[in-house]
């Protein structure tokens, strides 16, 4: 039993550490957690007018820009507080924890407010064109992952040698293929968001890199498998 307890404390106190080394991510996360509750506490037939006026569409993007892409960025349109407790930890945590509360907080609203009003351009050139409906003015769009993405662009310059472009790769395939499959404009919101990451390559020039121990072969020891330690 007591072996237990002291297990419980030691886990809680990791915990704790944790989230004190990246207190923005984790105040945005109790946010989030606060307006999903009320959320859900909503009259359904009341939600997506409710989510509506906190959306950055292109009606409320010309009446009220400052107030609703605040607004949106600590809403969501359903329980997702599984999902952004995961991304939120390993995206977020471990951005605010490399680059500090304010770079990681300005690469974050780059990257919210430029995919938003260039995603919403997008759906305003559709609508003037003809090939996006007019309703789509009003549309719903809240929710942090333009944010995410932008602070998932950035991480690669986290990762030194073969890594960060097998890491690539992956963040490309995870934000490309919806683009070609679903063609919308979050979508195009979030491939944007990652290119504004990665052009936030001046704000983490200075800070530290992390390789992966690579393996290597020696050959005047063969069989032995040596270790390459990380580099910083």
């Amino acid at each position: 039993m007591g072996r237990t307890v002291r297990a419980a404390g030691r886990g809680l106190r990791g915990v704790h550490d944790w989230a004190a080394s990246a207190p923005g991510t984790y105040i945005w996360l109790l946010v989030l957690y606060v307006t999903t509750y009320v959320y859900l506490h909503l009259d359904p037939d009341r939600r997506t007018s409710f989510l509506k006026q906190r959306s950055t569409n292109i009606k409320h993007l010309n009446q009220n820009p400052v107030e609703v892409l605040t607004a949106s960025a600590v809403w969501a349109d359903g329980p997702h507080l599984v999902k952004f407790t995961v991304m939120f930890t390993l995206i977020f945590a471990i951005a605010e924890r490399w680059m500090g509360t304010w770079r990681w907080l300005s690469v974050a609203v780059l990257g919210h407010v430029g995919a938003t009003y260039l995603s919403q351009s997008l759906v305003l050139l559709g609508i003037k064109f003809g090939t996006l409906p007019v309703r789509l003015r009003n549309a719903v769009d809240v929710g942090p992952s333009y944010a995410l993405m932008a602070i998932a662009g950035v991480l690669f310059y986290r990762f030194g040698g073969p890594l960060r472009w097998c890491y690539l790769a992956l963040l490309g395939a995870y934000v490309g293929v919806p683009v070609y499959v679903d063609r919308d404009f979050t979508s195009a919101g979030h491939v944007t968001s990652v290119l504004i990451g990665l052009a936030c390559y001046e704000l983490v020039k200075d800070l530290p890199r992390w390789n992966a121990p690579t393996l290597r072969l020696s050959g005047r020891l063969s069989g032995r498998i040596l270790y390459k330690s990380p580099e910083r």
